[in-house]
Parts: structure tokens; C-alpha cells; sequence
């Protein structure tokens, strides 16, 4: 019998680009930030962060907002 998922709400598949460019922050720099050793200057690609996600969602990378939690987001958007 062939399963189906339908609980996409609560979790879904990684994308395939998503995982290729999360598998440094899973293998190598992983750990809680608040640590010192893993602060580190920001990585060239770091600073086209922005760039990115703006071209992906069709934006301005101006309007891109990194945030560490949704409470931090809530009161950005405030």
C-alpha cells in the first residue's frame, strides 16, 4: 500500500538547494550561537545573505530582516 503525507503543516521535505546550502551550518559550524568559539567575521557569501533570499521572494534585499527567533521578529514587525 503507497502512503501519502498530508501533514505538511507541521513539517516538510527540505528542498534539495536548502539542504546543499545548510550542510556547512550541519557538518562544520553547527552549535548554539551564544557561544564565542562560534563566532567567526562574516564569510563573503554571508554578506550576499540578503541578496539571496530577496531574489528568491522577489524583494529587495533592503527589505530583508535576519531575526534569531519569532519573538525578535514579532517586535521587529511591531
Amino acid at each position: 500500500m503507497k502512503s501519502i503525507y498530508l501533514d505538511n503543516n507541521a513539517t516538510t521535505r527540505v528542498a534539495p538547494e536548502v539542504l546543499e546550502e545548510m550542510v556547512p551550518y550541519l557538518t562544520e559550524l553547527y552549535g548554539n550561537p551564544e557561544h564565542a568559539y562560534l563566532r567567526r567575521p562574516a564569510l563573503p557569501e554571508d554578506r550576499r545573505r540578503p541578496e539571496k533570499v530577496a531574489a528568491l521572494i522577489n524583494a529587495e534585499p533592503d527589505e530583508i530582516i535576519f531575526t534569531s527567533c519569532g519573538t525578535e521578529s514579532d517586535n521587529t514587525a511591531s
